[in-house]
């Protein structure tokens, strides 16, 4: 008996340490960005504006993207919707892609409880820095 009292302890100590592991990293997800090369073309507009400010430069590509990834922590919380929910207005961020197929690549830009954040659908929440969101929104929000 004292055999399977031993067996059911390291059994449960191994599972317990591997549950801790995962979340432990799950808490640090990165945001998956398309790489600045295979841009041609970032669009940026409000969902309550029909206008949208379109970026071809190589350089301001480059910048919004490193921007995004650099300045972003992740909350833990999931996207399970196309769109942000519960938020009343958003800045759509698409990432036209050279290749066609994969064209376009969605974030949303938002503030919600003064803090702002960037949403992937199906892929995550992560908090942006405050100096980010509006270096990217600045053109938009007059």
């Amino acid at each position: 008996m004292k055999k399977y009292i031993g067996i059911a302890f390291v059994l449960i100590t191994i599972l317990s340490l591997t549950a801790c592991v995962s979340n432990k990293n799950a808490s640090n997800k990165k945001i998956n960005l398309p790489k600045a090369e295979e841009i041609k073309e970032i669009e940026i507009m409000k969902t309550t504006s029909e206008e949208s400010l379109k970026i071809e430069n190589q350089d301001e590509i480059s910048g919004i993207i490193e921007g995004i990834k650099e300045n972003t922590n992740d909350t833990g919380r999931e996207s399970v919707n196309d769109q942000p929910t519960n938020i009343k207005d958003y800045i759509i961020v698409k990432f036209h892609h050279k290749n066609a197929e994969e064209s376009p690549s969605l974030v949303y830009l938002y503030k919600d409880k003064n803090s702002s954040y960037v949403e992937q659908p199906y892929a995550g929440i992560w908090k942006l820095r405050e100096e980010t969101f509006d270096r990217i929104t600045s053109n938009l929000i007059k």
